[in-house]
């Protein structure tokens, strides 16, 4: 996609999410971490885009129990079951039905062992849909999956669909030691674009994620009145985004930010033999 045409679509994005008349053609694809994670980024965007298809990059169920919700008791499937409940509950609320919906099959915490996977059954998904733009996550050292999810997101658009726009939401990191949330890392006005929610837009924010009950207690801190997004920068995966403890290694989750990218500088690596390869 060549400049003027990325400034178009970004433009068309911003029309629909500012309340003009949206774009009838304009079509996104969500991809979120987790279940949860498209209601705390974008969900204003959902409910102004029908065409919007959310991705989950993973099921939302990690493997040890220690991190699952108060609610779920039984085996792992059962709550990822859980979970994608919720997140079908929560995206009806923006007018989302179920066959808008997939998920790429990652495990949560786990995604980066599977990020060749999860690219290529994402880039088939892009080829089918064809969307003009793609959201995910920035990469920000908040969540190993996160940070995944934007590696899959720029791979799939760099190697397989390049006319697509990719953009980003919020989500969380560190500074300071603490968890910032609903603002990104590098914060540059410039860039971004601040959206103020209506009443009836928070409204159906809290709807969407009093859904994911299951996570009351995660997401009791983040806020109602406001979303961001900006086009993606281009990110070099080797390297930390920012100095000091990242916040998953303050949360002493058993993924730290040096193994993660050592496992995405060689998943990098693999992809770009493979598409060489093809392309040979």
């Amino acid at each position: 996609m060549n400049l003027q045409a990325k400034r178009e679509v970004w433009r068309n994005t911003l029309k629909t999410l500012k309340g003009a008349t949206p774009d009838p053609s304009l079509r996104v694809v969500l991809l979120a971490a987790h279940p949860d994670d498209e209601t705390i980024g974008a969900s204003a965007l959902l409910a102004k885009v029908p065409q919007t298809y959310v991705v989950y990059l993973t099921d939302g169920a990690p493997l040890d129990a220690k991190f699952w919700s108060p609610d779920a008791h039984d085996s792992r499937e059962e709550y990822a079951a859980m979970r994608r409940a919720e997140a079908q509950r929560a995206l009806s609320c923006a007018g989302i039905p179920p066959d808008q919906i997939a998920w790429l099959g990652g495990i949560d915490q786990e995604a980066i062992h599977a990020a060749t996977t999860l690219t290529a059954r994402f880039a088939e998904y892009l080829s089918a849909r064809r969307p003009d733009v793609v959201l995910t996550h920035p990469y920000e050292v908040g969540h190993p999956d996160h940070d995944t999810a934007a590696l899959v997101a720029s791979a799939a658009i760099s190697h397989f669909a390049a006319e697509t726009l990719l953009l980003e939401m919020t989500s969380y990191h560190a500074r300071a030691g603490q968890c910032v949330t609903g603002e990104f890392l590098d914060f540059d006005p410039a860039a971004e674009i601040e959206f103020e929610l209506t009443d009836e837009e928070q409204r159906r924010k809290r709807q969407m994620l009093n859904a994911h009950a299951s996570q009351h207690a995660v997401l009791a801190g983040f806020s109602v009145d406001r979303e961001r997004f900006r086009p993606a920068p281009a990110y070099d995966f080797s390297k930390p985004p920012h100095e000091g403890r990242l916040w998953y290694e303050c949360m002493h989750w058993p993924m730290t930010g040096s193994h993660w990218r050592s496992l995405a500088t060689a998943a990098i690596r693999e992809m770009q033999e493979c598409n060489a390869a093809h392309s040979a």
